[in-house]
């Protein structure tokens, strides 16, 4: 059972994906792994045809000839992701999620160095997911764009996203980065909920980790 604080509130939520969540939405930037893993996603279950014609849609094909190094507006991948719960609704929510495994895949080979990853493996998981929470919330742009994210206090773990990017409700693109990412450094057993938030802060998404 969730926790609750006074002037918190959120309840735990299995939503269909495809509509705004709580959270609205973000301007800004975010990291380019959040559309490059969605043409991943999509080629390995769709096919490659099926990825250009979603990027085409979006008006974002110079992204697959070119991929972006750096950051991109957020604008443009919230729009990639609106064309592919549009045109593929049935397959929106499968693709989304792969694409956040594919990205936490990415940050555990590229962005957290050997020695870490080996650390945070061998602690015993009361100690190695606060520390992986910590770094999680050091690179929020990856996750959050420039939303706000942070810890909440309490048992389960949970994290509060709020204004951040790919709002879509129930957060299946974060719930796959997050679950990845705790299952990979922390344990295998890592589960990841959603909630919608509302506090004096605004409103939000809560991820609640457990394992």
């Amino acid at each position: 059972m969730s926790e609750r604080r006074p002037g918190m509130r959120y309840a735990e939520t299995a939503f269909p994906a495809g509509a705004v969540s709580a959270g609205g939405k973000a301007s800004g930037v975010i990291g380019p792994n959040a559309a490059l893993q969605l043409a991943a996603a999509m080629t390995a279950l769709q096919g490659g045809t099926d990825t250009d014609r979603l990027f085409d849609a979006a008006g974002l094909s110079c992204w697959l000839s070119a991929p972006p190094g750096d950051m991109v507006p957020v604008c443009d991948v919230e729009r990639l992701y609106a064309v592919l719960y549009r045109d593929w609704p049935k397959i929106g929510g499968a693709v989304c999620a792969d694409a956040g495994r594919r990205t936490a895949d990415y940050v555990i080979a590229n962005r957290i160095p050997a020695v870490v990853r080996s650390l945070l493996r061998m602690l015993p998981v009361d100690l190695s997911a606060p520390l992986l929470a910590r770094a999680v919330v050091r690179n929020a742009w990856t996750f959050a764009g420039e939303g706000a994210l942070r810890v909440l206090p309490g048992r389960p773990m949970k994290f509060l996203l709020q204004g951040q990017a790919l709002a879509i409700a129930g957060c299946p693109w974060h719930r796959a980065v997050f679950r990845q990412l705790f299952r990979v450094l922390v344990s295998p057993r890592a589960t990841v909920a959603h909630a919608r938030y509302a506090g004096p802060d605004g409103p939000g998404d809560v991820l609640i980790v457990r394992w």
